[in-house]
């Protein structure tokens, strides 16, 4: 018999739908999985275990919030702020893992709700209830900590609800639950008091350590300074995340005080900040326009302040007093602004100051970061290094009332010498500059020479030193040598360019020496090719052995050179005798250079020779050959020349 599907499907999602309305019943958030507190543990956050109800018109009470109707309203997470004073109803549920009962503290980790009751199981299974308020004395609490704190008894192995009533004042109210261990959480308090206590020893030392300069030099800016530090130290206290033992050590009865020094400190601190590096930027002379808008921005953000602080103690208006409070702070972003923008020009202007309070910034702006979002996101954050970086601030700021003290009184002191050797040292200083000008001038005559004795013969650069010009001359008897490196563009097109550049200068080096010790002057290179002649301008008889043994030695200097070199060069000699003509052409970069159809035979000379070889015409031949052994190689076809009687240089003293 077969089963029809289709008729079973609806039966079939039917049971399944009722089984997971008791699977919700049985997970319904009226009965959530329970958070376990070791015995042995000393500090456990529940923030995972947190679940949250808001109460829009705050008349639930725990038996409402207990019920069916409400229990499935909770949801993870953390109370959300509101315009209005909003009543949330946080819920946790917990399990001591201990065999017997033990008391823990149950930290809230807030500082300013209006309200809150604390509601906790006992052994019955009654609900015990606990009261705290921040319009309360501090000696009302439930215990005596910054936040508030109360004491939880937990039943050995059993899951207990805990419940929360939470009535905020702002929506920076927001909980950071802990339960600590007793003990462990009276070291942690005594640690805290300690490096609040250190910390106002430390600002008030340097406090009154700048008044006590006030009352010497009697300086304004000393005064401002302890004033603006006064405010750090009152916002460090009461607000920023501070240490918040203020209250307890220094105002205990007076609660709305309390409340509202929060606000009033950071907006004393920021407007006493902001006065004082307009001050110390010196904006009311130099940036006179900038300054007007700051004093306008200051007058606005204190009757800002003022207007929220008189709704503070004159009632409960939270939308009024937060509409107030925000445009203030508008203002103040304004204001920091202002100071930011006469930092940059300062900056540009280098201003010592700049470097100070850059220094002293920049340790406040890393630390205020973990702060400023845990604002926006309503996420408790551990502010110590922002008040430690606020002292380093204070520290920062004296140094740099140090310093303009020292460079003002530096400067008039250098004014006062200044004014009293101005007179002796002008006429030290014209008579220094007509020597040095006088030796100046030496010098460039002497470097001109030196410039044109490296690019002309010594005979033709003094003839323009001295008449401004060079005649061109004919010269009957000289003898021109030219080189050049066979497989030269291969290597250009393998050889990086910075190799190939110091290769040549260091074989062309060798070669001035040669002709430099040969007799031979040089005229120039034109790319791999080297020419230099003998005979001119001086004239000499032995021209053509001057050519042929510089030819010589250059083979032998590149032979040598060949042996430990990672390149191989290979050089072809030319050389050939007969006359020319020689002069001095251009206008801005002289030249020294000579022109013939001798020129033309002794480049085809070396063209058309072999490597390694001193290849000479038929006229030089019959010049050196009383010297030197020659190798005769007939009639040479040259290029533009038909053909040309060759010998190659033997080597060697006939």
């Amino acid at each position: 018999m077969g089963v029809n599907f289709r008729s079973v499907l609806p039966l079939a999602i039917f049971i399944l739908s009722l089984c997971a309305l008791g699977v919700a019943r049985a997970q319904t958030p009226d009965n959530p999985a329970p958070l376990v507190l070791q015995a042995d543990a000393e500090r456990v956050d529940i923030r995972s275990a947190v679940e949250v109800l808001e109460d829009p018109t705050g008349q639930l009470t725990l038996d409402d919030v207990r019920s069916p109707a409400y229990a499935g309203r909770f949801i993870a997470g953390q109370p959300s702020g509101s315009n209005t004073l909003p009543v949330h109803w946080v819920r946790f549920t917990l399990r001591h893992a201990s065999a017997q009962p033990k008391t823990w503290w149950f930290s809230t980790g807030t500082q300013f709700p209006k309200a809150l009751d604390l509601y906790t199981p006992d052994a019955q299974g009654n609900y015990q209830h606990q009261h705290a308020s921040a319009d309360l004395p501090f000696s009302a609490r439930p215990l005596p900590f910054k936040h508030f704190v109360f004491p939880v008894e937990l039943q050995p192995r059993q899951p207990a609800t805990v419940y929360l009533r939470l009535l905020g004042y702002s929506q920076f109210a927001v909980i950071q639950p802990v339960f600590w261990e007793p003990a462990a959480l009276t070291a942690a308090a005594q640690h805290d008091r300690a490096q609040w206590l250190l910390y106002v020893g430390m600002a008030a030392s340097i406090i009154l350590y700048n008044l006590l300069l006030f009352a010497a030099l009697r300086d304004a800016n000393h005064l401002l300074y302890s004033a603006a530090s006064s405010g750090i130290v009152w916002a460090v206290s009461c607000a920023l995340g501070g240490f918040g033992f203020a209250f307890e050590m220094l105002w205990p009865d007076s609660p709305r005080f309390e409340r509202a020094g929060w606000a009033l400190s950071m907006a004393v601190s920021h407007l006493l900040s902001v006065t004082f590096f307009a001050q110390v930027l010196e904006m009311r002379h130099g940036m006179p326009d900038l300054h007007k808008w700051l004093l306008r921005g200051c007058a606005l953000f204190t009757t800002g302040i003022l207007a929220a602080l008189g709704t503070t103690f004159g009632g409960d208006l939270p939308g009024a007093r937060r509409f107030v409070l925000a445009a203030a702070a508008v203002v103040g972003v304004a204001m920091s602004f202002i100071v930011l923008f006469a930092l940059v020009r300062a900056a540009k202007a280098r201003s010592r100051a700049v470097v100070f309070i850059v220094i002293a910034w920049l340790p406040l702006i890393i630390a205020s970061t973990p702060f400023t979002l845990g604002m926006l996101t309503q996420t408790p954050s551990d502010n110590r290094f922002l008040i430690w970086a606020s002292i380093f601030e204070m520290l920062m700021m004296s140094l740099l009332l140090a310093d303009k003290f020292n460079q003002e009184k530096r400067a008039k002191s250098i004014a006062q010498t200044a004014l009293v050797d101005h007179l002796q040292k002008s006429e030290q200083e014209l008579e220094s500059k007509v020597a040095q000008r006088t030796d100046e001038l030496a010098k460039e005559q002497t470097r001109t020479k030196e410039l044109l004795h490296n690019i002309l013969p010594v005979d033709i650069a003094q003839e323009i030193s001295s008449t401004g010009s060079a005649r061109p001359a004919r010269h009957e008897a000289a003898t021109i040598l030219f080189t050049d490196f066979s497989g030269f563009t291969m290597a250009v097109a393998t050889m990086p360019a910075d190799r190939m550049v110091a290769e040549l200068n260091e074989i062309f080096a060798a070669f001035d020496d040669i002709t430099d010790a040969c007799g031979v002057e040089k005229i120039k290179t034109i790319g791999d090719a080297y020419m230099a002649v003998a005979g001119l301008p001086k004239p000499c008889a032995d021209h053509a052995q001057r050519c042929v043994r510089a030819g010589w030695l250059m083979l032998a200097y590149l032979e040598e050179r060949n042996i430990n070199a990672a390149f191989k060069w290979q050089l072809r000699i030319g050389i050939h005798s007969g006359p020319v003509v020689a002069g001095v052409v251009g206008k801005r970069k002289y030249a020294f250079d000579i022109w013939g159809d001798a020129v033309n035979i002794a480049s085809r000379m070396e063209s058309s020779g072999e490597v390694g070889r001193v290849n000479v015409s038929a006229y030089t031949y019959d010049l050196i050959r009383g010297e030197f052994q020659c190798e005769y190689r007939g009639k040479v076809g040259a290029k533009g020349k038909g053909e040309v009687d060759m010998y190659f240089v033997a080597g060697g003293v006939s």
